[in-house]
């Protein structure tokens, strides 16, 4: 039997972007898909025990651990601190201050580092595949600060100025890439991810609703609420249809209720809807339970994914996942993502969005089987060719 690849994974559970984790519990997922001697032996590099747990949950064979230090490992150093530090590399040739975490180094014999890092820790692992999933700052930058936008185009430029092998989410993200770093000699690579739910379908739909307090059909967008997600224009299209006479029209909404970017937003959105007289339209459930969160999906008249901005979006895999309907917005990345089982619309018009809406009140989309469980093995088979095209 061949060597096993040995591959770290950098988990995090971060609720104010929880994609990033199930990305790679659904990579974990995926890989599991594959035949015993293609199974890789997997190192989660992560910031605690209860995370790996998380990571244990999803039965893959071969997992092990490591812990990263504490929660200020990825702390840099501030402005004063770089100031002397310039200073002493110019007089002494070396830093003069050094913060704990950047003594050590990963002492781990890894073939892959994935998604990698550029943190010193990780210098010690060869092959390290980096993951930029958009490029949201470059086309809506009013939704970033100053200092974000700098600090993402610098990491950006600098993979792509060191020829760093990259993965991107989508056709679409990959040819961002190459449009704003024409000159870059990366190794690019596509790896569309699917997904894999916990078991969610024995949820008795009736306590879900009732604790919910649900009480009708209902359409379902479970976006975290930052700016570029778009919530907005469905709170508009809502009140359009109110004003139209469909007065029991619901639309439920999940997520965590705050942006970093925007503290604002989510105060504008109960704003509008308190102003609008539309509260009996909306239901915000905050961050819900993963498996109610997807019951609810299942169970809904379709799902409307609205965002103005995506590299690949987690909520149109779940509804895929499940032959789910979906009206999504019109953007590219939408488009490659999605071909049976949706509408699209333009995400800057409410009018339409509310046209759609009303169509389906009135005659419930149809929805086409899909045989989703090859998509989730595509994705750990990929992912290998990709780890051997570095090795």
């Amino acid at each position: 039997m061949a060597k096993r690849l040995k591959i770290g994974l950098i988990y995090s559970y971060d609720k104010d972007w929880i994609a990033g984790a199930y990305y790679i519990l659904n990579l974990i997922h995926a890989l599991n898909l594959q035949s015993d001697e293609n199974k890789p032996e997997l190192l989660i590099l992560s910031h605690s025990k209860e995370e790996f747990d998380t990571v244990k949950q999803t039965g893959y064979p071969y997992l092990k651990f490591k812990q990263l230090y504490d929660k200020n490992f990825w702390a840099s150093y501030n402005l004063l601190e770089r100031g002397i530090n310039k200073i002493s590399k110019i007089i002494t040739g070396k830093n003069i201050l050094y913060r704990e975490h950047t003594k050590k180094r990963l002492n781990a014999k890894l073939e892959i580092l994935f998604p990698a890092s550029d943190h010193i820790y990780f210098s010690t692992v060869k092959n390290r595949i980096f993951w930029i999933p958009d490029f949201q700052e470059h086309f809506l930058p009013h939704f970033f600060s100053q200092q974000e936008i700098l600090t993402r185009k610098k990491y950006q430029k600098q993979l792509a100025d060191n020829s760093y092998p990259i993965v991107f989410s989508s056709n679409n993200a990959l040819n961002h890439f190459k449009s704003i770093y024409p000159d870059s000699q990366s190794k690019t690579f596509v790896l569309q991810f699917a997904v894999r739910h916990p078991h969610f379908q024995n949820i008795p739909v009736d306590h879900l609703l009732s604790k919910y307090l649900i009480d009708r059909p209902y359409f379902f967008c479970p976006n975290q609420f930052w700016a570029h997600k778009n919530h907005m224009k469905v709170l508009k299209a809502i009140k359009i249809l109110k004003e139209q006479g469909h007065k029991n029209i619901l639309v439920v909404l999940s997520g965590k209720e705050s942006d970093h970017r925007n503290p604002g937003f989510f105060k504008q959105l109960k704003t509008f809807v308190s102003e609008n007289g539309i509260e009996n339209n909306v239901n915000f459930l905050g961050f819900i339970d993963r498996s109610d969160q997807l019951q609810l999906m299942n169970n809904a008249i379709a799902v409307i994914q609205p965002s103005l901005f995506e590299g690949w979006s987690t909520v149109i895999e779940d509804a895929k996942s499940m032959g789910q309907y979906v009206i999504a917005s019109n953007l590219e990345v939408h488009i490659e993502q999605l071909s049976d089982n949706c509408t699209f619309f333009d995400p800057n018009n409410e009018n339409e969005l509310a046209g759609y809406l009303e169509k389906f009140i009135r005659e419930h989309p149809a929805k086409k089987k899909m045989a989703y469980h090859n998509s989730v093995t595509e994705f750990g088979e990929q992912f290998i060719k990709i780890v051997n095209a570095m090795t």
